[in-house]
């Protein structure tokens, strides 16, 4: 994961003292952590952004759009690892390539186990993303990209956009990029974080598109882009990655 600007550590201090402030996280996954008293340590942190909390309370409350359903983190019918991968596959179109195939998430990158729907603030993306990680295109052959769907399939399960497939076995079939077969010796495009395109064996040694894009503009500029057609975040097609024992 990247290090913060410092406007991003900013507002990671600013969540860190929220209960001082206005904006209040929901959903947050915790793990390992201990609660301490809050002590005078905590009140210097707290007396060092109370300057800056207006501001970024501001920013954290801007509703951006508005969700049509609960969307939830699980291995099947991911609805909120899918609205993440919609949005990345659509701004990658944009701001990249219009010819960009597909897109793809990493489980343990979703920050929240659901969203509730109604509005989206910029605070809820922020939970949802709190880490500066940037969008990169990787294009390869399609026996690579079989191999890595293979290797989802068999572990964290494939989080996507652009293909449907089954899952059998622990492995990919009949998959359809978009709408069509996937052709091993055809040539694709993915979208995908470039923490892990580095840390991937089977990405890591492929080279990069990149223009300092982060995946979290990504989902704010979607939001954004779907709220100016006058429409609610919808994820459709629900079974694009069908497991079938």
């Amino acid at each position: 994961m990247r290090k913060f600007p410092f406007y991003s550590l900013l507002i990671a201090i600013f969540f860190a003292v929220s209960c001082s402030t206005s904006y209040k996280t929901e959903n947050v996954q915790y793990s390992h952590y201990r609660i301490q008293q809050y002590d005078q340590g905590s009140k210097s942190l707290s007396s060092i952004v109370k300057p800056y909390s207006d501001s970024v309370n501001k920013l954290m409350n801007v509703v951006i759009g508005y969700n049509d359903t609960r969307l939830e983190k699980k291995r099947e019918g991911n609805t909120l690892g899918f609205f993440i991968t919609d949005a990345y596959l659509e701004m990658a179109k944009q701001k990249f390539d219009p010819k960009v195939d597909a897109a793809f998430m990493n489980s343990g990158g979703i920050r929240l186990p659901e969203m509730s729907p109604g509005a989206i603030t910029q605070g809820k993306i922020f939970e949802l993303m709190p880490f500066d990680n940037l969008m990169v295109l990787l294009k390869m052959k399609g026996s690579l990209l079989k191999q890595y769907l293979d290797t989802l399939a068999a572990n964290e399960g494939v989080i996507e956009s652009g293909i449907t497939m089954q899952i059998v076995n622990k492995t990919a079939q009949q998959v359809l990029v978009g709408g069509k077969p996937l052709d091993l010796n055809g040539d694709y495009t993915i979208a995908h974080s470039d923490y892990v395109a580095m840390n991937s064996n089977l990405l890591k040694n492929i080279n990069v598109i990149t223009n300092g894009y982060l995946l979290r503009d990504a989902l704010i500029d979607y939001v954004k882009f779907i709220n100016s057609q006058n429409k609610k975040v919808t994820v459709i097609n629900i079974e694009r990655v069908s497991y079938v024992n």
